[in-house]
């Protein structure tokens, strides 16, 4: 094209780019973009349009494209809505919601476009997506005073919101306006509703959902049916799920990968494995190829039920298939060896994990120690924290809770106390499981008065006790005789709205019903008949 004389259009250059945007090789398209400019290559408001956009798709390069608004306005080129929407998209994709709502408000402000659908519908999206509905449904009825119609995506997009909010009625009313002022719903809406309702088990109204997509001529598609035998199987209504998938073959939507993953887990969330396994080779008879989700729910079940050797039989499958299992398939089988006490085979398993070249992340290592500490076996426990201390790996507070809690179950308490005092040095702050765990220690080594004063603390810091924490100083009170303590802990966990648990509803009552003869013993009982 540049040995061609004389030069091609502008036009002929803005395909290539565009061509390029299309197979998503957005760098090269910058990179050529770059070259045109030393080749002094005329460009237009399109060709910076396609830039910009290729640099919206890169944190490192966002900042280019403002500079990239900048040049055009130099050359005389005229910004217009597409180039906005652009970078307020870019902006939002990148999670810097308040530089796109102050290039939003800039816009309207000075008058520099007319902010159309897209801008607003965009706006809403971001809005939407950071949690921000109530916002969001804020602008979706700015833009109508405006004079800017919203369109099906622009209600979609706030229902979609509403409805993960739970808040379904309210986006029930919106699809009812939509009817009303002539924006036809179609099957994204339905879709989104319908999961809403099922989210919440309104089966009745999901029912006069799918009649009227009948009446309106919207056929359910592939998403539909897989939003109702999700729901189906949370439930355990596994025979409507499978219902559901037998009615969408009939209708010419043929499942894929997703449904069949999902009726599996279904079936395995209810015990029935072999029901599993059927859906595993009628997907295979059907085509369907099985990935690494399909074998990690089977491992999954097979775990539960404490049938390991089955879900390592899987896992050496996977591999015989060509399938790389996840790290989510290693945890689940490292945690069903140590459910069944299999402790000695966990580290064949871990072995041939890190020999495929993986990395243990935060979740594996969380497993890893607390089979560990509940196995007995804390001095390896120990030696794989100190491991992973040096590795640079545990920056976590529930990797120190759950070694705290092996070392106080242990009858290490001071070690465990020491590792409690120290997480202020490593940057850590003990959250209230953490300071439960010490809590309930040193009670049951009969140090109640220290136990005592760590609850103390708790209540003027900005960690604040919960019921857990309630009941496990009064078992602790209870157990060493303190039960004038005992009396007070009851009355600050009633001011606190909370309530005893099994365990200490058990001692209380043991304690009501017990031939003693003690005052103080004496004394609560009359409190607490009172």
């Amino acid at each position: 094209m540049l040995r061609m004389k004389p030069l091609l259009p502008v036009l002929k250059f803005n395909q290539l780019l565009a061509a390029l945007v299309r197979m998503k090789e957005y760098s090269v398209a910058v990179s050529m973009f770059r070259e045109f400019r030393v080749l002094c290559i005329p460009a237009d408001t399109f060709t910076f349009n396609t830039v910009i956009k290729c640099c919206c798709h890169f944190n490192s390069t966002l900042d280019y494209a403002f500079s990239l608004l900048s040049g055009m306005i130099k050359r005389g080129l005229v910004p217009n809505v597409v180039t906005y929407n652009t970078l307020i998209k870019g902006l939002l994709s990148q999670d810097r919601p308040v530089e796109a709502e102050h290039l939003f408000k800039k816009l309207i402000k000075f008058n520099e476009i007319q902010p159309n659908v897209v801008t607003y519908t965009t706006i809403i999206d971001g809005l939407c997506k950071t949690s921000n509905t109530s916002m969001a449904v804020d602008l979706f009825r700015s833009m109508e005073k405006r004079g800017c119609k919203p369109d099906t995506i622009t209600y979609n997009t706030i229902i979609d919101s509403l409805c993960k909010d739970r808040h379904v009625d309210h986006a029930l009313g919106l699809m009812s306006e939509m009817n009303h002022k002539g924006i036809s719903p179609d099957v994204i809406t339905y879709n989104r509703l319908i999961q809403g309702l099922c989210h919440l088990d309104r089966w009745k109204d999901t029912a006069r959902l799918l009649s009227e997509m009948g009446f309106m001529k919207i056929s359910p598609d592939l998403h539909t049916y897989n939003i109702l035998v999700d729901a189906y199987c949370k439930i355990g209504m596994t025979n409507d799920a499978k219902h559901v998938v037998e009615t969408m073959i009939q209708k010419g939507v043929f499942p894929d990968v997703v449904t069949y993953n999902t009726l599996m887990d279904g079936f395995c969330l209810t015990g029935r494995m072999d029901r599993a396994l059927e859906v595993l080779y009628t997907m295979r008879s059907n085509g369907i190829v099985p990935d690494c989700y399909s074998f990690t729910i089977l491992i999954n079940g097979y775990c539960k039920r404490q049938k390991v050797d089955k879900a390592i039989d899987l896992l050496k499958q996977m591999s015989a298939e060509g399938l790389k299992p996840e790290v989510e398939t290693y945890n689940t089988i490292i945690h069903g060896l140590f459910q069944i006490g299999r402790h000695g085979e966990v580290w064949n398993i871990l072995h041939e994990f890190l020999r495929n070249g993986d990395k243990l992340n935060i979740v594996t290592c969380r497993i890893l120690l607390d089979g560990l500490c509940k196995n007995q076996h804390i001095d390896e426990a120990i030696s794989f924290f100190g491991l992973m201390e040096c590795n640079g790996q545990i920056h976590d507070i529930q990797l120190y809770s759950i070694l705290i809690d092996g070392l106080c179950k242990n009858r290490k308490l001071d070690m465990a106390r020491n590792i409690f005092n120290n997480l202020a040095s490593r940057g850590l702050q003990p959250d209230v499981v953490t300071h439960n765990i010490l809590i309930r220690g040193l009670c049951q080594e009969g140090l109640y008065e220290e136990a005592k004063e760590l609850l103390s603390k708790m209540e003027v810091s900005s960690c604040l006790p919960n019921d857990a924490t309630y009941n496990t100083i009064i078992r602790g009170s209870l157990v060493n005789k303190k039960y004038e303590d005992a009396l007070v802990w009851i009355q600050n966990m009633r001011a606190h709205r909370f309530s005893a648990d099994a365990s200490t509803t058990s001692m209380v009552i043991d304690l009501l019903s017990a031939e003693e003869r003690d005052p103080s013993v004496l004394a609560f009982r009359k409190w607490f008949s009172q």
